[in-house]
């Protein structure tokens, strides 16, 4: 087996200890972070598959264990149409295009541009993918949304009362969120259009667990094709003070709890397939950096392409492979035993990562 194939392998590598903070590493596990350090740089540079699209980062509302609603300190902003063409326009005649993740920090459907850039991404072949609270969609979006190709959105409601959605999406109305994803199927139908496909995202908390088959009933009537049923987090980020106050979105039934694995991992594969552009033009590590704690250059003057290949962003992955930074350490990226799962309407129920 080549040296990049062990790596690779060892990259996923969990390791069996009573606490994440202290575990030690197998034999084959010290193995492959001994030799990650000899990948040569070039592996680092090579495109991602995902490049996750910080539209912006400023939302309508306020989640309480959102890291946008109390933790974010960088500045709030918009990403500039002119500055997305230009990734887009570097992947111009290659074989292999990055999906375009308009989902990261922020509300995306608050940049008036964001049909534009799903339409500009669609045109030169790249797949799309959204996720909105879905407080401000008209039917002008859904139009410009819809027309624009847009291959697949998230259409989040978490709940089916209006106590379980605004307990927790602090701001929204329940009533007129249910009736914006209404719209948005009747749109698509009345269009004759076959794209996106529509997910409905909820969080399971105790406010929505026993809501499941109401919620799945109205899915199916509304036009769905797939649920996904995720599994509540209180955040890595969060104070022990926060955790102990919205512990009462913690559902009660076992099943729904996400619990973190007694394992860590002793290699982060997730900077060698994705990566972030902030709404300023800088690039980003990857989805867990969402105040910008790694600093790396700007797109805008030189394009996407030749930042990602710097050697200053190359070195900054290759760190992020080996679990060299802080936000690393206390990142539970998947470290869960339990991150939920989807329910296809044609009744049949598929794994979280499906």
């Amino acid at each position: 087996m080549s040296l990049l194939k062990t790596v690779s392998k060892e990259a996923s590598t969990e390791v069996d200890a009573p606490y994440m903070q202290s575990a030690k590493p197998t034999m084959s596990a010290r193995a492959a972070r001994m030799f990650a350090h000899l990948i040569p740089l070039s592996y680092f540079r090579r495109p991602p598959t995902i490049i996750i699209v910080d539209v912006t980062n400023s939302c309508n509302l306020r989640c309480p264990v959102c890291p946008v609603t109390f933790a974010m300190q960088r500045k709030r902003g918009m990403l500039k149409l002119s500055v997305f063409k230009s990734i887009v326009d570097d992947f111009r005649g290659a074989k292999n295009k990055p999906a375009m993740y308009f989902s990261f920090s922020g509300e995306p459907t608050m940049n008036k541009a964001l049909p534009e850039m799903v339409a500009y991404s669609h045109e030169n072949g790249h797949d799309t993918y959204l996720s909105t609270n879905a407080t401000k969609l008209t039917v002008e979006m859904a139009e410009a949304l819809i027309n624009a190709g847009l291959a697949r959105v998230n259409l989040c409601m978490d709940g089916f009362s209006k106590e379980a959605q605004e307990s927790y999406r602090v701001n929204s109305d329940f009533d007129e969120v249910k009736a914006n994803i209404e719209m948005f199927l009747e749109t698509r139908e009345r269009l004759g259009a076959q794209n996106p496909i529509c997910v409905l995202q909820t969080l399971l908390t105790g406010y929505s667990e026993n809501q499941m088959d109401e919620m799945t009933e109205w899915a199916r009537r509304a036009g769905f094709d797939r649920i996904r049923f995720k599994t509540f987090s209180i955040g890595s980020h969060s104070t022990p003070e926060q955790k102990r106050e919205f512990s009462r979105f913690l559902p009660k039934k076992e099943e729904f709890l996400r619990h973190p694995v007694a394992k860590t991992r002793t290699l982060c594969s997730v900077p060698l397939t994705q990566s972030v552009v902030f709404w300023n033009g800088d690039l980003g590590l990857c989805c867990i950096d969402y105040d910008q704690m790694i600093q790396l250059p700007n797109i805008e003057k030189e394009g996407f392409l030749k930042a990602y290949r710097s050697k200053e962003a190359a070195q900054a992955r290759r760190k992020g492979f080996l679990k060299q930074f802080d936000i690393c350490k206390g990142c539970s990226y998947s470290n869960a035993d339990n991150m939920g799962f989807k329910v296809d309407l044609r009744d049949r129920v598929m794994p979280e990562d499906a």
